[in-house]
C-alpha cells in the first residue's frame, strides 16, 4: 500500500507538470507582445515546441563561438577591422529597396562560418530594409527586437536579408568582398542569428535566423549545397509548429512538423510530418496521425486484455530494450503489469491489482479514454507523453477481496502512455513501465 501511494504520487507530480506546461504555452505569445521580454518555452500545440524560442533563448546577437573559433584562428586584427569597416560602410539595393546593416556594440550583427567545411569562411552579415529617416547609415540590433514593432505596420512589414562577405586573395592586395545577398522570408521582429550542425558525418553546418510574429515565432534555416543557398522556413504558433530533431540517430538534423486540423468526426487531429535533408535542402517524406493511431493503439490494447493475453499485450506495448532488461532481470509479466497499471483510491474500498483481476478468472470490461484532440506533452526528459486513467470492470458479480472478504466489481487505474523519439517506427505508442 506504502507503494502504491509512492506510485500515486509520482504520476500526480507528473501530470500537474505537464497541464502547467500546457497552460504556459497557450499563454506565451500574450506573455511576450505585453512584457517585452522573450521567454524560452517547451511548447507543444500538443507536441509543439516553438523551437524559434527555444533558439532565441541562447545568445540574441552573434553567434561568439563560431566568430571565436574561425576568425582569431585565420583572420588577423586587422583583416577583421577590415571587415567591419567593409560591412558597417555598405549600403545594399535590391529588388528596388534599400538595406542598412544591423549593428550590436557599434559592430555588425555577423556570423561567419565555413559551411561545407572546405577551408572557405563565409562572412554572413544581417541588412535591414530602411523604412524609417532615423535609420540613418546602419540600423541597431536593439530597435529591430522591440516587440511593440508587431502592432506597428509600418515596421513589422520590414524585409530582412543576409549580405555574404568573403576575402579576396587573387590580388596584390587581400580584399573583403561582397558577394551575394539572401533574402530571407521573414518580415517581423530580430530575435538570433546563428550556427546549428545540419550533418555530423559531412560536416555542413548552416545558418539559423530567428523573429518572433503575432502569431508565434518564424524561423529560417539557410544551408549551402553545391554553390547555392537554400532556405527552409518554420513557423510556429499554437496550431502549426516544427521542431528540429536526429530521430534516427544517423548524426542528421530531421524537421518534424505537427500540424493541428479539425476533421469531422474525430476531433482535432494533429499530423505529423517528417522532413528529411537530403544534401541540399529539407524534403517531406512521410506523414502519419496522432489522434487515429491513439484510438487504434487503445483499441488493440482493449482486444488483448479482455481476451486475457496477457504476454501479447506486453509485446505490443512495452519497447524492446525495456522488455529486454526486464527480461534479464527476471521481472515477471504479473509484475511488468502492476508498473504499468496503478491502482487508484477511491474510497475506503482496498485496492486491487490489475493482475489479480486478470487471472480472476471472470470476464472484464476495459474503458480506456475517448480521444478528441492530441493529449501529449513534452516532459522534463524530452519524451513526449501523457497519464491518463483506465478503468476495469468485472461483467458478472466482482471478486473476493482478503481479509475483509469485500467485493470488488471495478478498479480505476493510472498508467502514463508516451511515443518514442521516432514517431514514424512501427510501434508508434507504448505504456511506461516504472
Amino acid at each position: 500500500m506504502q507503494k502504491i501511494a509512492l506510485f500515486q504520487g509520482f504520476f500526480k507530480k507528473i501530470s500537474t507538470i505537464s497541464l502547467k506546461k500546457g497552460i504556459i504555452l497557450f499563454y506565451i505569445p500574450l506573455v511576450l507582445l505585453f512584457t517585452g521580454s522573450l521567454i524560452s518555452c517547451v511548447t507543444s500545440s500538443s507536441l509543439e515546441r516553438w523551437e524559434g524560442v527555444e533558439s532565441a533563448r541562447r545568445s540574441t546577437a552573434i553567434s561568439s563561438a563560431a566568430i571565436t573559433r574561425m576568425s582569431k584562428s585565420q583572420f588577423t586584427q586587422r583583416e577583421m577591422q577590415l571587415f567591419y569597416n567593409t560591412a558597417l560602410g555598405d549600403r545594399i539595393i535590391d529588388r528596388g529597396k534599400v538595406f542598412l546593416p544591423v549593428t550590436e556594440n557599434r559592430r555588425p550583427v555577423y556570423i561567419v562560418i565555413d559551411c561545407n567545411d572546405e577551408g572557405f569562411a563565409e562572412f554572413f552579415v544581417l541588412f535591414a530594409e530602411s523604412i524609417l529617416e532615423e535609420d540613418g547609415s546602419h540600423i541597431p540590433a536593439e530597435s529591430l527586437r522591440d516587440l511593440r514593432n508587431i502592432f506597428r505596420e509600418d515596421i513589422y512589414s520590414r524585409q530582412f536579408l543576409l549580405a555574404v562577405y568573403n576575402f579576396d586573395d587573387t590580388g596584390a592586395e587581400r580584399k573583403f568582398v561582397h558577394r551575394q545577398n539572401i533574402i530571407l522570408e521573414s518580415k517581423s521582429v530580430f530575435s538570433s542569428l546563428e550556427e546549428i550542425e545540419i550533418d555530423k558525418n559531412n560536416k555542413i553546418h548552416g545558418l539559423s535566423i530567428n523573429f518572433i510574429t503575432s502569431a508565434g515565432t518564424h524561423e529560417d534555416i539557410i544551408i549551402k549545397a553545391r554553390g547555392t543557398y537554400s532556405i527552409t522556413s518554420i513557423r510556429n504558433s499554437l496550431s502549426d509548429s516544427t521542431i528540429k530533431r536526429d530521430i534516427t540517430g544517423n548524426g542528421v538534423i530531421d524537421l518534424l512538423r505537427y500540424e493541428k486540423v479539425f476533421v469531422d468526426g474525430l476531433g482535432v487531429e494533429t499530423f505529423i510530418t517528417w522532413y528529411r535533408f537530403t544534401g541540399g535542402r529539407f524534403l517531406p517524406v512521410r506523414t502519419v496521425n496522432t489522434v487515429q493511431g491513439l484510438r487504434a493503439f487503445f483499441i488493440e490494447s482493449k482486444q488483448h486484455l479482455e481476451a486475457k493475453r496477457v504476454n501479447r499485450f506486453i509485446e505490443r506495448t512495452v519497447p524492446p530494450p525495456v522488455l529486454n532488461r526486464l527480461n534479464v532481470a527476471r521481472v515477471s509479466s504479473e509484475q511488468i503489469m502492476q508498473r504499468i497499471f496503478y491502482p487508484v483510491a477511491r474510497d475506503s474500498s482496498p485496492l486491487v491489482d490489475i493482475s489479480t483481476m486478470l487471472s480472476s478468472g471472470e470476464d472484464i470490461n476495459i474503458i480506456f479514454p475517448e480521444i478528441f484532440e492530441n493529449p501529449f506533452r513534452m516532459d522534463s526528459e524530452g519524451m513526449y507523453s501523457f497519464t491518463t486513467y483506465v478503468r476495469v470492470l468485472i461483467r458478472n458479480g466482482g471478486i473476493r477481496i482478503s481479509p475483509d472478504n469485500v467485493l470488488v466489481n471495478e478498479e480505476i487505474f493510472l498508467v502514463k502512455i508516451y511515443m518514442p523519439r521516432n514517431p514514424f517506427v512501427d510501434n508508434r505508442f507504448f505504456f511506461f513501465v516504472n
